[in-house]
């Protein structure tokens, strides 16, 4: 028998054992072992929202692999209840610690994997987190604290700290326990790291629809308790919330004590530093998973990009480069999806305030659709932002929202955009067709399109929050809606710069239009609005555009005369 190689992976959630079961499948002599400080591994961490809310019945369903599995099935060691405490790199051997007895030993490795993942924030200025009732949601022990408590208390009203992906699916979990909701986040919309204003506006108004209270824009300054030492209270800077149980959901940071003290390099983002292959300084260990930033695809730029997804990609990289292999990572783009109550919403690439910080000239288009052929049951709404390179055409970004379907949308941009494609190669993608399925054009078709007419000089268009912008500061412009009569009776903008005139109507009423005003269009999804802009302008008229997505992407009120 060759030399056994003697690989070590520190963290047994998704990366490390990943990488230790591709490890296995490349070399079937190898001495693999992983140590894992808490008493199980492989748990599905992305599903224990769902099991808090009830749709996932039981924590087993999220007990991917055991211990017994891996060693049963791949001849892999897991040592569960052990800590890592240090490298000794010259020695090349990882110093764990039983943490039931407090017995130290040392596993010598000729690979070492650090798979150590990423601790919740918890800001350490914020009084009252030690309360009884405030949890975090990382792991199923934590869910089944949570369950423990709303069986035990009976609580009434919940609190998320953090209007992220794990505070927004938080609340959902615990709005659908039957718990009064209240979602408060310092930052001034939902999803504020990953969505621009115009998409998140959709997602913060089903919130509010599902009866979650929002309170943006609001720092917490502490968590106040009763005499039996329980949360009751969560106060910002302008409210007092009653809580009864509070989700602290403020984000991440990589874990990277171990690999500090190891003298390995941290990256500027305050992950561990990796290269394409995923070593880190030391060329002999590994690293991925949430530990580590990583490279984003279209900017060059460091990121943190917390995902199971990506730590599962990482695990099989690694598990091939510690075996002898020469795989690669190329980045990643961000790609997020989440459920939000009834509706999807999705993000890939920059966002338009990302391209715009990272230096881009961009051109945008916010373009509502049906997920499939409107005459087919079933068919649902929704809206893509899309956001090119002004100068190449490149698509840098998409972000999408509504009740239908925006993941097939979401991956063919993760490959249009994995591949450099303009908006000109997303246009003619020859994309699936059959009404139950799509439209003879896709949205994504129509959207490109619509970025091709903009950079082309035909399309002219501003935003609904620039539109909405103007209305409030009381600006001199006409809001031409060419909707129908019944369309306007069913929901319009209330506004005085708010005009009906039906498309089929307009050409004979443009003697009513004066020349020199500035003209905004609008319809239900902007394509009307888009023929009347060129129609005005086939009449002489210099400043008209319409407004992107028009009623359907609006974000804001709108008025019913509809008897």
């Amino acid at each position: 028998m060759p030399d056994q190689r003697r690989i070590v992976v520190v963290g047994g959630m998704a990366c490390g054992p990943k990488a230790a079961a591709r490890a296995r499948r490349c070399d079937p002599h190898a001495h693999i072992t992983i140590v894992e400080q808490g008493a199980t591994v492989s748990e599905g961490s992305c599903g224990l929202p769902y099991y808090v809310g009830g749709q996932v019945a039981s924590n087993k369903a999220l007990l991917i692999r055991t211990p017994r599995y891996f060693k049963e099935v791949s001849n892999i060691e897991v040592l569960t209840g052990t800590r890592a405490v240090a490298i000794h790199r010259t020695a090349h051997e990882l110093e764990v610690v039983e943490i039931a007895s407090g017995a130290a030993s040392r596993l010598p490795y000729d690979k070492l994997v650090l798979a150590t993942g990423a601790t919740p924030v918890s800001p350490p200025q914020l009084a009252g987190k030690e309360l009884d009732g405030v949890f975090t949601l990382t792991k199923i022990a934590d869910a089944d604290a949570i369950l423990k408590e709303l069986s035990r208390a009976a609580p009434c009203n919940a609190v998320v700290v953090g209007a992220g992906l794990i505070g927004l699916e938080s609340a959902e979990a615990l709005r659908a326990r039957g718990l009064n909701v209240s979602v408060v986040e310092a930052l001034d919309r939902v999803l504020p790291a990953l969505l621009d204003a115009e998409i998140s506006l959709h997602a913060e108004n089903e919130l509010s629809e599902q009866g979650v209270a929002l309170f943006l824009g609001q720092r917490v300054i502490r968590l106040e308790g009763d005499e039996h030492n329980h949360v009751r209270r969560v106060v910002t800077e302008k409210e007092s919330i009653e809580a009864d149980i509070v989700i602290l959901a403020l984000g991440y940071h990589p874990n990277v004590e171990l690999a500090r003290d190891a003298g390995l390099e941290i990256g500027s983002t305050g992950g561990l530093a990796v290269n394409e292959r995923l070593q880190t300084s030391d060329p002999d260990i590994y690293a991925g998973g949430d530990c580590v930033e990583n490279t984003h695809r279209v900017t060059g730029q460091k990121i943190l990009a917390p995902m199971g997804s990506t730590a599962n990609k990482h695990g099989r990289i690694i598990g091939t480069n510690v075996t002898g292999g020469d795989d690669t990572f190329p980045g990643v783009l961000g790609t997020t999806i989440v459920k939000v109550f009834d509706l999807n919403v999705a993000r890939v690439g920059l966002t338009e305030r990302e391209a715009h910080e990272a230096g881009f000239k961009t051109v945008v288009a916010i373009t509502p659709g049906y997920d499939r052929a409107s005459y087919y049951p079933g068919a649902q709404m929704i809206t893509i932002k899309l956001v090119a390179d002004a100068e190449t055409e490149r698509v840098l970004g998409g972000q999408m929202v509504g009740k239908g379907d925006v993941a097939k949308r979401t991956d063919v941009l993760v490959a249009s955009i994995s591949l450099n494609g303009t908006v000109g190669d997303v246009s003619n993608l020859d994309l699936a067709y059959s009404p139950p399925f799509n439209g003879a054009m896709d949205l994504l078709h129509n959207a490109a399109n619509v970025i091709r007419n903009k950079i082309a000089g035909q399309a002219r268009s501003i935003s609904p929050l620039e539109v909405n912008d103007r209305i409030c500061k009381g600006e001199d412009f006409v809001l031409l809606d060419v909707r129908s009569q019944q369309e306007w009776d069913d929901a319009h903008i209330d506004a005085c710069q708010c005009q009906l005139i039906p498309l089929n109507k307009l050409r004979e009423a443009v003697s009513t239009l004066p020349k020199d005003a500035r003209i905004v269009t609008l319809c239900r999804t902007s394509v009307r609005a888009y023929q009347a802009q060129r129609m005005l302008e086939g009449e002489g008229f210099k400043d008209v555009c319409f407004m992107d997505g028009s009623i359907v992407a609006w974000p804001y009120a709108v008025t019913c005369s509809s008897k």
